[in-house]
């Protein structure tokens, strides 16, 4: 006498209980989670780039306005710096020693903001301490 088993019963048959369901859901929230963090580390990344990349530029020009006129200059518009090239770092320029020397600063904006850069005539920037992408 064959005995039909009941389809709710869970004698091998096929699908999956809630708790399977639940644990795949969670470990994959947990590696979206990752991914995304992991992402937008790697795009504050790049942005910091962009304020080592601006502040190269700004040492070289500046050499080269130096061996032109014997000073550097505070003024970044005679450095040929374009704005829209570089749009999460304001630049400024500090005179120091009767313009014999200077502190370029890249101060973060927009996404970047709390982000802040020097470099001096040396070539070696340096982030701030207290920057929120550190």
């Amino acid at each position: 006498m064959n005995r039909i088993v009941p389809a709710d019963h869970r004698g091998g048959g096929r699908g999956f209980t809630l708790i399977e369901i639940t644990i795949v859901l969670v470990l994959i929230g947990l590696l979206a989670v990752m991914a995304t963090y992991t992402y937008r580390m790697m795009v504050n990344k790049a942005r910091m780039t962009q304020a080592k990349t601006v502040l190269d530029h700004l040492t070289k020009t500046e050499a080269i306005y130096y061996s032109d006129h014997d000073k550097y200059t505070d003024n970044v518009i005679l450095l040929d710096f374009d704005p829209v090239k570089y749009p999460y770092y304001n630049i400024s320029v500090i005179l120091d020693n009767d313009a014999r020397n200077y502190l370029g600063i890249a101060t973060g904006i927009g996404p970047m903001t709390g982000d802040w850069w020097t470099i001096t005539k040396d070539g070696v920037p340096v982030q701030a301490d207290n920057s929120v992408f550190r």
